[in-house]
């Protein structure tokens, strides 16, 4: 139960934060996009950890295995859909309205946040479904039989290790340039802003 009324209400802040968000760029209001990342990103996150939940609680083993890799590539696709098409549909609306601007930016945004209605539509889909699964197979949401102890820790295998560096560089180095990337290759390679955009998007990929 706990999950999935988790897995609803962050979708909401989600969705509540990106239209905050939206709304600061409307009216150009810097510290209510601050605001609305900061919501976003408490919904956002906290909704990670209850999809893993959600994860661990319908797949088993190697299917396990396969659904979170599909999570990840998921993510990264969607990291890349959106870079690819936010700029795209910015242009539209600024040839709509003739002007650009915060209320261009606003918009794109608010129209970009779609994709966060269709995120919570997803999560009460979910939550039915785990809810009739529950009741027809009479077994507990999130329960495997296994006793999880920190001293586990000490029987982590080298290569689980070998991972959790891998995926640890891999966030601190990545991610941090990929914001900045843009300007690094503007800066640095003379490229132009559309260049600059086409290559710094693919490289969540």
């Amino acid at each position: 139960f706990l999950c999935r009324l988790g897995t609803v209400i962050f979708s909401i802040f989600v969705c509540v934060g990106q239209v905050v968000f939206a709304l600061g760029a409307l009216f150009n209001a810097f510290w209510l996009m601050e605001m609305g990342r900061f919501i976003f990103g408490i919904g956002g996150e906290s909704l990670a950890v209850a999809q893993n939940t959600y994860a661990v609680s319908w797949f088993k083993g190697k299917e396990l295995n396969l659904v979170f890799g599909l999570q990840l590539s998921m993510a990264r696709i969607g990291s890349t859909v959106n870079m690819n098409i936010m700029g795209w549909i910015y242009s539209r609306v600024q040839d709509l309205l003739g002007y650009a601007g915060p209320s261009t930016l606003g918009l794109a945004l608010l129209i970009g946040g779609v994709t966060c209605l269709f995120s919570l539509s997803c999560a009460l889909i979910l939550a039915y479904l785990d809810r009739r699964a529950e009741k027809l197979l009479c077994k507990e949401q999130g329960k495997t039989g296994e006793v999880i102890k920190l001293t586990d820790v000490k029987d982590f295998s080298l290569s689980l290790w070998l991972i959790f560096v891998i995926c640890v560089c891999y966030y601190a180095a990545v991610f941090p340039f990929i914001g900045l990337g843009k300007v690094f290759f503007i800066e640095k390679f003379r490229f132009s802003p559309q260049e600059a955009s086409a290559i710094n998007r693919y490289l969540v990929i």
